[in-house]
């Protein structure tokens, strides 16, 4: 296999971009990094014995193809290759070809075995899919270099030749409708490239009159093929038939992408059309996104989009956050910049985490993904690498990402920009203090501002602001889902209102039509007003309906407890009917600050929530952090497997300090309240179950209490508890069943990493059989079993949960009532 080597100034950029080969190529390709100096105070270099180490590193009979990024790296490339043994040397290949497109096409080219002129070709027009897309000139005579290179290999590696070669009447074909949320992008590209270059045939795959050479991912990725279109590959030689059989079989599989497909089918529709169905959190699935064309504005009104339903009558507020300015000041030299950015983006990591954990998680957790990408950080290197200030360098990067959202085809896309900007805002007041002016409401309001970011949303108190009119903004924004999801009425592309309304005026916003008044009759605000109220009861009727108990069809009664991040969620986890609370995320007491929660402090929290539940049981989760949930105020060392090492109960035993002082709160709350009890993650085995037994009795005694009848239970998310269970079962009072991590660590598969994402779904038949295991063991036990994981509140998985014996569903509070629905007709 052709060896890729990538050299490149900075260690940041190259780890990211061989990050990026690596998912696209499932880490079958062979790359090695040449980055970086070993000077802490000024790590941006290149080192010619790191390029001959690295060259020597993945080099075999096939030759090394290097990628480089600016100056000194090509001279230090050089030289490595003066230092290399002559033979060595001669299977060596420079390319000047961009260093992230070049890394990813190359890389995939040599996965699939194509030989060194195909990679460098591959490589050396890794730009032209993206000239394409924007209309800029390709380099059509590289093409057909490429082409021509290709098809003289024919025969020798089984390189397709161009369809005019293919014989007439000799050919196979197959023809499919691709179903991918973002058409033949990247990765489906790079897993037809894998899938087909073995085969001795001839194939070529075709958009309509379009055609693109099997082998090559620029080649596919330049037909544009999108969400819906069909496509149609052709095949002849000796092994069409098993080419054709493999890209069945691929396609069958959705190119890689089949839990993304699954989630989008669920909402009847491309991306394109109706956004991403896995960030919607609590949306009407059944409502078409598609952005509808303008209604007439009716006299007296103006014409918006609707988002949320709904009626208000308030007076308007406008809202404007302004985006902190750059400073004036002078390079600090780029170590100093490059550690203010990591520490700005680590507090924003931080606070996405928190955020995370509440009940519209999923768009906080897209959102630090976002941040995560190393596109970003291999933009920023290079910008601080050119002396330029950390503020100036994120905001320039920054803005060129939202430009390019921006410009995107899809409506879905374009509508990320807000997404784009709110992080860019977030780590600028982390960089620069400034947090700018907070607006103060003092009564109800109809907010207006001409766009909202998703944390502006999150934040607002919904007593006083009744409603949202944007005039920007896109109905599948992540502003308009949390909008949605808090039952904010709520317009966008409301176009004049901002120039219409002053502060105070008196307006009317109707969401079920789209209107904004401003002059109504007195027969129409007669009107909306009886809608207002007709909305107001309908809502009120759905809530008592909530309370009511969900009673299976057979008349078994299942509790639907609610999952909450602490004191704000509780209200509306009450009013959305639960039934107590199966998952008390303790972590926000420990997250949000630089200093930890004293046992006071803990106490009060845990008493006052449990109070507010009744007689309702309360599940308090001990704390739950490491791997992908750093303690800011308790740092731990760095472990290169973070999601193997110290996380949860592990890392609670390790640090006894930390764990008795958060026991011995929940025991003296639970002396007031005794409807908390205690639940322990990422338990193993039964030592650990027992040490954490040992400790309770141990604070007990040092509290001056007797026993004290605390349930305590563990989540089964480990798979060793799975296999462990019987054991358990006999240690602990309840099971519940954490499907995010047990999902993770069944399928060894990263639930962040999006490259690996099929496997990271709830409905694999190993991920059920743990599943239905831990039910029946806890079902023979006689103790109870409860799910607070993703999967509990998916009504797609009611029904086979519930038949499984499960029976206690933990969600959040926005998901209970057409949970407890799903439970009534089952």
């Amino acid at each position: 296999m052709v060896g890729i080597v990538v050299v490149s100034h900075s260690i940041l950029l190259a780890q990211g971009v061989v990050e990026l080969a690596t998912q696209m190529t499932q880490g079958k390709a062979n790359i090695a990094i040449a980055a970086g100096v070993d000077d802490p105070e000024n790590p941006i270099g290149t080192d010619a014995i790191a390029v001959m180490a690295a060259i020597e590193q993945v080099c075999d009979d096939d030759g090394v193809v290097v990628l480089m990024d600016l100056g000194s790296a090509l001279l230090s490339t050089e030289m490595a290759l003066e230092l290399l043994d002559p033979e060595l040397a001669d299977k060596v290949s420079l390319i000047s070809a961009p260093i992230v497109e070049g890394t990813m096409a190359a890389s995939v080219a040599a996965a699939a075995g194509l030989p060194r002129e195909a990679v460098i070709a591959e490589a050396s027009s890794a730009l032209d899919v993206k000239k394409a897309h924007l209309g800029e000139a390709t380099s059509v005579q590289q093409d057909d270099q490429q082409n021509t290179q290709q098809d003289d290999q024919s025969s020798d590696d089984n390189s397709p030749s161009i369809a005019s070669q293919i014989p007439d009447g000799l050919t196979l074909s197959f023809e499919w409708q691709v179903q991918n949320p973002h058409g033949l992008h990247a990765r489906p590209a790079a897993a037809i490239v894998g899938a087909l270059a073995s085969f001795d045939a001839d194939v070529v795959l075709f958009k309509g009159d379009q055609q693109a050479n099997t082998k090559s991912l620029n080649s596919i990725a330049k037909l544009g093929v999108r969400c819906g279109e069909v496509i149609r590959l052709q095949a002849n030689g000796a092994m069409a038939q098993q080419a054709i059989d493999a890209f069945t079989l691929l396609a069958n599989d959705h190119f890689g992408e089949a839990a993304q497909v699954s989630k989008m089918l669920a909402g009847e529709g491309c991306l394109g059309d109706q956004g991403e169905q896995g960030e919607q959190d609590g949306e009407n699935p059944e409502e078409p996104l598609v952005q509808c064309p303008e209604n007439a504005a009716p006299e007296g009104a103006l014409a918006g989009i609707r988002v949320s339903d709904g009626v208000a009558i308030a007076p308007a507020a406008i809202f404007s956050a302004a985006m902190p300015a750059v400073p004036k000041r002078e390079f600090a030299g780029a170590s100093a910049e490059i550690t203010a950015l990591n520490n700005a983006i680590a507090q924003v990591q931080q606070d996405l985490t928190t955020e995370a954990a509440g009940p519209h998680g999923a768009i906080f957790e897209a959102h630090s993904l976002m941040l995560a990408d190393p596109e970003i950080t291999r933009a920023l290197a290079l910008m601080i690498a050119e002396s330029v200030i950390s503020e100036q360098a994120w905001l320039a990067v920054m803005e060129g990402l939202a430009a390019q959202y921006a410009a995107a085809e899809s409506q879905y896309m374009r509508e990320r920009e807000a997404d784009i900007w709110d992080i860019t805002r977030r780590v600028m007041v982390a960089l620069t203090g400034d947090k700018g002016s907070a607006l103060t409401l003092t009564e109800p309001v109809v907010l207006f501002a001409r766009d909202l970011m998703p944390s502006d949303v999150a934040s607002l108190d919904k007593s006083k602001v009744l409603a949202i009119c944007l005039s920007e903004g896109g109905k599948t924004s992540h502003s308009a889902i949390l909008a949605r999801a808090m039952g904010i009425p709520a317009l966008v592309k409301t176009k004049g209102c901002l120039e219409q309304v002053h502060a105070g005026d008196p307006v009317i916003l109707d969401g079920f039509a789209g209107h904004l008044w401003f002059a109504p009759t007195a027969d129409i605000a007669q009107a909306l007003e009886l809608k207002r109220q007709q909305w107001r009861d309908d809502i009120e009727n759905s809530a008592a309906n909530a309370q009511a108990p969900a009673i299976t069809k057979a008349g078994r009664a299942i509790s639907v407890l609610a999952n909450i991040g602490g004191p704000d969620d509780v209200a509306q986890a009450l009013a959305c009917g639960a039934e107590g609370v199966g998952l008390f995320r303790t972590e926000f007491l420990f997250q949000q600050s630089d200093a930890l929660p004293s046992e006071e402090e803990q106490y009060q929290v845990y008493r006052d929530i449990a109070a507010a539940f009744g007689d309702k049981p309360v599940t308090i989760r001990s704390l739950d952090v490491g791997g992908d949930k750093p303690l800011v105020a308790y740092p731990m060392p760095a472990e290169e497997n973070p999601f193997l090492g110290q996380r949860g109960v592990r890392l609670c035993l390790a640090h006894p300090e930390l764990f008795a002082t958060q026991l011995r709160a929940i025991l003296r709350a639970h002396a007031e309240q005794p409807n908390i009890q205690l639940m322990i993650p990422m338990i193993a085995t039964v030592d650990e179950v027992q040490q954490v037994k040992a400790l309770l009795v141990q604070q007990c005694a040092q509290l001056g209490l007797s026993d004290t009848g605390l349930a305590v239970g563990i989540m089964i998310e480990v798979p060793a508890a799975v296999f462990n269970a019987d054991a358990l079962a006999k240690e602990v009072d309840f099971f519940s069943i954490g499907t995010n991590d047990l999902t993770q660590y069944v399928m060894a598969a990263d639930r962040g990493n999006s490259a690996i994402a099929e496997l990271v779904d709830y409905f694999q038949p190993a991920v059920i059989r743990a599943i239905a295991h831990t039910c029946e063991v806890a079902n023979k036990a006689g103790i109870s079993v409860s799910m607070c994981g993703e999967m509990a509140g998916d009504t797609k998985a009611t029904e086979a949960l519930l038949s499984l014996g499960l029976s206690k569903f933990s969600a959040s509070a926005a998901l209970l009532p057409a949970l407890k629905e799903t439970i009534r007709l089952s």
